[in-house]
């Protein structure tokens, strides 16, 4: 499954030629100036920057260093989920799995699956004392949970309720079908290929009964080398963690748009429309892919990657949403004024009555500052004189615009044959059109071959396609489309 996509994820770090240097003072000053109302007793904060895998801002503000360890409450279900996600590449859990078949406890429940665990869609509570229950295993508090928490007034799969217990369940079926206590599966498959020493799921006291959604205690550098995997698609250093493919399914909406009927920004009118994955919210989404991604802690901790600034961050302070919310969002969109999307801007050349992208794919024309419908591979013969531009979108989501280009020619020229794999339109409806002298194979994100022809074509009949995206390979070269309906 790797092979089929892993060179789409490469773009972003190709684009820039040398990282650039920022100029930080301002995010200095906002931390300075609200080290009074933010900080812990003795006025304690950290913020760190890592763009690619290079650390380009880490500041610590009264006594804290990197050696200081803290729980982080909600941050915790992001690395448990990518644990689990693990599992998952290995064929040891599936999101289809029947929790029943795997924890009888929960038997005299609907039927529920890891899925629903995973998203919050399960049915199953918020909050339950099983899970705090630090005198309990993680067996005695799933199954608890199983025999006598109450179900929401929810069925599985009907609606979203954000909390711990189904992420307590999902983490005793992870221990279940490994074999492995929490801990020690932790350990094997993600604290040690990520080298990380100080991270542990005892943040709120010692225990067996790891809280799996809400326990984990560590160190602002330490917990930035999970994020930094996550940036990189799985891949940390020369170890792939986890699946490229697998990365992206958590990162994509995973409520299936049901209602909202618990979250904890109800009353946030920045997050309150927030969806979630697995571990993680849906922060950003541009063309239909998620931009920004993260796990924030009822205490205050805040991480989160931002695939269009090729980043990771970890604002690590100790204190309740309600008190760091204000300075975490003026932190944010100073971040995204300072540091610019990873993506050079297109360029437009005349070829005669044509005008040409850089891009040889993820193109949106526009005319007089409206975009033009279908018009999205490199080439476009204008039709009438005015104001050209061209926007590229990365396989990320990722935007960046060229200048804009005016066009006075007359005519239209006869198109140019481009090099690599152009499929027209993007997104379509009935058909593409793309050039396959050997034939070709369709592939959903998730690496399932589901179409192939071995003769040649020109247009391929998509109209029975269900609506999403689509990954088609043909001639040695791989390119996506989008199925709409």
């Amino acid at each position: 499954m790797r092979q089929i996509i892993l060179f789409l994820f490469i773009s972003l770090a190709g684009q820039q030629a040398s990282r650039a240097q920022y100029d930080f003072t301002s995010v200095t000053q906002l931390l300075t100036d609200s080290l009074g109302v933010i900080g812990q007793a003795g006025q304690n904060l950290g913020f760190m920057i890592v763009e690619g895998d290079s650390v380009i801002y880490k500041e610590y503000f009264g006594s804290w260093d990197d050696n200081t360890y803290q729980p982080i409450a909600s941050g915790s279900k992001l690395p448990s989920m990518a644990l689990i996600m693990n599992l998952i590449d290995e064929g040891i859990l599936s999101p289809e799995q029947v929790v029943q078949d795997i924890l009888p406890s929960f038997n005299g429940k609907p039927e529920m699956i890891l899925h629903q665990l995973m998203s919050h869609t399960s049915g199953l509570p918020g909050n339950s004392a099983f899970i705090a229950n630090n005198e309990l295993s993680l067996q005695q508090a799933a199954d608890s949970i199983g025999l006598v928490t109450p179900m929401t007034m929810f069925d599985p799969g009907t609606a979203f309720q954000y909390g711990g217990v189904s992420m307590h369940a999902a983490g005793r079926m992870a221990e279940v079908t490994s074999g492995l206590s929490w801990d020690a599966l932790f350990q094997q498959r993600i604290g040690d290929p990520l080298g990380l020493t100080q991270t542990d799921y005892i943040g709120l006291g010692a225990t067996t009964n790891y809280r799996i959604a809400g326990g984990m205690g560590t160190t602002m550098p330490e917990f930035a080398r999970i994020l930094v995997m996550l940036l990189q698609y799985g891949r940390y250093e020369d170890i792939q963690v986890i699946d490229s493919l697998t990365v992206m399914m958590m990162m994509e909406d995973q409520t299936g748009g049901l209602p909202l009927e618990g979250t904890p920004y109800a009353n946030d009118p920045v997050r309150q429309d927030w969806r979630y994955g697995y571990g993680g919210w849906i922060e950003q989404e541009l063309n239909g892919r998620t931009t920004q991604f993260g796990s924030q802690g009822a205490f205050g901790f805040t991480p989160w990657i931002d695939r269009c600034r090729n980043i990771a961050c970890v604002f690590f302070t100790r204190r309740t949403l309600g008190i760091i919310q204000p300075t975490q969002t003026a932190l944010r969109a100073l971040v995204e004024e300072i540091i610019p999307v990873k993506l050079d801007a297109p360029e437009i050349t005349l070829i005669g009555d044509q005008l040409q992208s850089n891009y040889p794919s993820g193109n949106q024309w526009f005319f007089n500052g409206n975009a033009i419908p279908g018009a999205t591979a490199a080439v476009y013969t204008p039709n009438q004189n005015g104001v050209y531009s061209v926007m590229h979108i990365s396989v990320e989501g990722c935007e960046v615009s060229s200048d804009n280009f005016t066009f006075t020619g007359v005519g239209i020229a006869e198109t140019a044959e481009l090099p690599g794999l152009s499929i027209f339109p993007n997104p379509a409806c009935t058909s593409i059109d793309v050039f396959c002298p050997d034939g070709y194979r369709i592939y959903t994100p998730e690496g399932r071959l589901i179409r192939q022809d071995d003769s040649f074509t020109t247009r391929i009949n998509i109209s029975d396609l269900p609506q999403g995206l689509y990954f088609l390979k043909a001639s040695g070269l791989t390119a996506e489309f989008v199925k709409q309906d």
